[in-house]
């Protein structure tokens, strides 16, 4: 069974953490292009929306959540890139708040997200 999380900016901000070490550079266009090849085959990210110009991918809900998160300290957007850092609140935030399987299905997608983007 799929479990399909109600809050799609919790989903970004899990996917983009959680697999995280810290200190990862992440490069703006290729987190927009590994995300839309997840959404074919993970109904978490069901309701993300891209605009598809040639082979530049973007979407506007990533760049928000992105936003979200440098607001709190938990990345750092860079020219072109964002760095993640304080990671720490976050997985404690989305622990506290997920039940627990909900949680590990999030972390495994944050996996695959970072495997496909070879960081």
């Amino acid at each position: 069974m799929s479990i399909i999380l109600s809050d799609l900016s919790a989903v970004i901000s899990g996917i983009i953490t959680l697999g995280a070490n810290g200190g990862e550079q992440l490069f703006l266009p290729k987190i927009h292009t590994v995300l839309y090849q997840m959404k074919e085959h993970d109904r978490m990210l069901a309701g993300l929306w891209f605009s598809i110009t040639g082979s530049v991918c973007y979407s506007r809900d990533v760049e928000n959540v992105l936003r979200d998160l440098a607001s709190q300290g938990v990345v750092k957007i860079e020219t072109g890139s964002v760095v993640v850092k304080n990671i720490v609140s976050l997985r404690k935030r989305l622990r506290s708040m997920l039940p627990v399987r909900q949680y590990r299905k999030l972390l495994k997608t944050s996996r695959k997200f970072y495997a496909r983007l070879g960081a």
